[in-house]
């Protein structure tokens, strides 16, 4: 298996990031919430641990954290994420960098669907589920194709705010997708 962008460059232990995304992903799927007490000391962790190999390892950490907070930021803005997400990535970021922040959030947008499915069908909400997830989207593709919008309003007017939607652990596919990113050649 060749080795991950960041285990050739700096000195973040496998068992650091594994640790740390579990940690994350338990209490995401226990309370719904990414604690900043985790978040923030992993970012700090990433930045320090590759810093010790001076500017380019600390360089290499900020584009992680950088591009990690920016892939994010756009879904948590037109309401399809909460902040914990946004913040998780980017501590992920800082410990791997650019390359493997990216293939990790490829690998989450994969395994996403896959652990979602299951609690949307249980609640029977598989119909609500894709209205509202196409109101976000097309509100989305609003910012680049203004004509979308309309069509997210329309969404919007089908739906029935009164009933709750399934609430799926965002976190815990940002944790798979890391942990597959992190041991598999997938999407090498």
């Amino acid at each position: 298996m060749p080795k991950a962008e960041w285990l050739n460059y700096a000195c973040v232990p496998v068992f650091i990031v594994t640790t740390f995304v579990l940690l994350v992903a338990l209490s995401d799927w226990r309370t719904r919430r990414i604690p900043n007490a985790y978040v923030f000391p992993a970012m700090v962790l990433g930045l320090a641990l590759h810093a010790t190999r001076g500017w380019n390892g600390l360089e290499f950490s900020l584009k992680g954290l950088g591009l990690g907070f920016a892939l994010l930021i756009l879904p948590y803005v037109f309401g399809g994420m909460k902040a914990g997400d946004v913040k998780f990535l980017a501590a992920i970021g800082a410990l791997v960098g650019a390359t493997d922040v990216f293939r990790a959030l490829l690998m989450t947008v994969l395994i996403y669907p896959l652990l979602a499915i299951v609690p949307v069908l249980r609640a029977g909400k598989l119909k609500l589920t894709l209205l509202r997830f196409g109101r976000v989207f097309f509100n989305f593709l609003g910012f680049f194709l203004p004509g979308s919008k309309l069509y997210a309003q329309q969404l919007e007017s089908r739906d029935d705010k009164s009933i709750a939607s399934v609430t799926t652990p965002f976190g815990v596919a940002i944790a798979a997708g890391t942990l597959l990113a992190l041991f598999t050649d997938w999407l090498r």
